[in-house]
C-alpha cells in the first residue's frame, strides 16, 4: 500500500512541475495574444469582453475594416483570434497553407452571428416576405430585375445568389459597398439592395424612407431548412494545441458577451463607443439588436449548419475545420 502511495505521489509531482505540455493535460499560460474583429455587428457580440486579458495572458485587441480582415489571418504569422465571416476562415483553412501563404492554420471556434443581411428597396412594386405566399414567390419577384449587395464575393453576394438561383430567377447581382448603399438611400435614389444590421436601424432612426422587405436568414431557412450562419471566432491552430485551457476560457466569455449583448444592447454598445476604430452606438443597438442575431454556438453546434452554408456556396470542409 505505502508503494502505491509512493507511485502516486511521485505521479502528481512531475505533473505539477511541467511548465508546458504533459501527460496530466497542462497547458502553456502566459504570452501575448491578439484578437482581431472586423467593425460593426462581429465587434457587437464581443463588446462586453472587449480589452481584457485572461489570467496571466495579456490580449491585443484591434477592430478592423472588413476590407482588411483576410490580413489579420496572414500577417507576422497571423493573429491568435480572428472573428471572420465563415467563408474567409475557410479559405484560410483549406487554401493559405497549402499554398505558403501562412504556415498557421485556423479552426473555428464558435458562430456569433446568424445573420444580419435584409433586403431593402426605396422602389414601388415589391411585396415584402410577409406578404408574399413563400420564398420561392418572394425570390422570383426580382426575376429580370437589378440588385445590389455588400460582399458580392462573400457571404452575401454568394448566398443571394444561390437563393435566386434556387427559385429560377435571373436576378443581377451587383457589387456595391455599405457606404454606397447608404448614400444612395439617404439620397432618396432607386435602389434594392441587400444591406445590413445595424446599419440600417440607423437610416430609419435619421428617418430616410425605404422599406425593409425581408430578412435574408428568414429566406434562407424556408429554402435549406437551415439557419444562416455568417461570421465566428476563429483560433489558430497551434494556440488551440498549445493553449487549450486558455482558448476555453476566450471561448466561454464569448458566449458570456453575446448574452450580456442580448440582455442589455444599449449598454453593451455604450462600451463600443469607445472602442477606437469602431462604429457602434448604444442607441441604435438597442433597436437593432433584435434584428441582428446575436447568438452564440460552439463548433460543435454550429457544424452542420456552417458546412451545409458553405456548400451552398461552393466551398467544401471537412471536421478538421471546427475546434471540436
Amino acid at each position: 500500500m505505502k508503494k502505491i502511495i509512493a507511485v502516486i505521489s511521485l505521479a502528481l509531482a512531475l505533473c505539477l512541475s511541467v511548465a508546458a505540455f504533459s501527460a496530466c493535460g497542462n497547458t502553456e499560460t502566459g504570452g501575448s495574444f491578439s484578437l482581431i474583429a472586423p467593425d460593426g455587428a462581429p465587434v457587437a457580440a464581443l463588446a462586453d469582453m472587449w480589452g481584457e486579458d485572461f489570467g496571466d495572458s495579456e490580449f491585443d485587441y484591434t477592430v478592423t475594416g472588413e476590407a482588411n480582415i483576410q490580413a489579420a489571418f496572414l500577417d507576422n504569422g497571423g493573429a491568435e483570434f480572428v472573428l471572420a465571416p465563415l467563408n474567409i476562415g475557410a479559405n484560410m483553412h483549406l487554401n493559405a497553407v497549402k499554398e505558403g501563404a501562412t504556415t498557421a492554420d485556423y479552426k473555428l471556434l464558435n458562430v456569433t452571428s446568424w445573420g444580419v443581411l435584409y433586403y431593402v428597396t426605396t422602389e414601388s412594386g415589391y411585396e415584402t416576405y410577409d406578404d408574399s405566399l413563400n420564398a420561392d414567390e418572394f425570390l422570383s419577384q426580382f426575376d429580370g430585375n437589378t440588385i445590389s449587395t455588400i460582399g458580392l464575393l462573400a457571404i452575401p453576394g454568394k448566398t443571394v445568389q444561390y437563393l435566386f438561383d434556387s427559385a429560377d430567377a435571373e436576378v443581377t447581382v451587383n457589387g456595391s459597398d455599405a457606404s454606397t448603399i447608404q448614400q444612395a438611400i439617404t439620397k432618396g435614389d432607386a435602389i434594392t439592395a441587400v444591406f445590413a444590421e445595424p446599419a440600417i436601424s440607423a437610416l430609419k432612426a435619421n428617418g430616410r424612407e425605404f422599406t425593409v422587405l425581408g430578412s435574408v436568414s428568414d429566406v434562407y431557412k424556408a429554402v435549406t431548412g437551415d439557419e444562416f450562419p455568417m461570421a465566428g471566432l476563429f483560433v489558430r491552430s497551434d494556440v488551440l494545441e498549445e493553449n487549450s485551457d486558455l482558448v476555453g476560457q476566450v471561448d466561454a466569455r464569448v458566449k458570456s458577451s453575446v448574452e450580456a449583448f442580448n440582455k442589455n444592447p444599449e449598454a453593451v454598445g455604450t462600451k463600443a463607443e469607445n472602442i477606437e476604430n469602431c462604429t457602434l452606438k448604444g442607441s441604435i443597438l438597442k433597436n437593432a439588436a433584435p434584428k441582428m442575431n446575436v447568438q452564440y454556438r460552439n463548433a460543435e453546434d454550429s457544424k452542420t449548419a456552417v458546412t451545409e452554408l458553405l456548400k451552398n456556396i461552393g466551398v467544401t470542409v471537412g471536421d478538421d475545420f471546427f475546434a471540436l
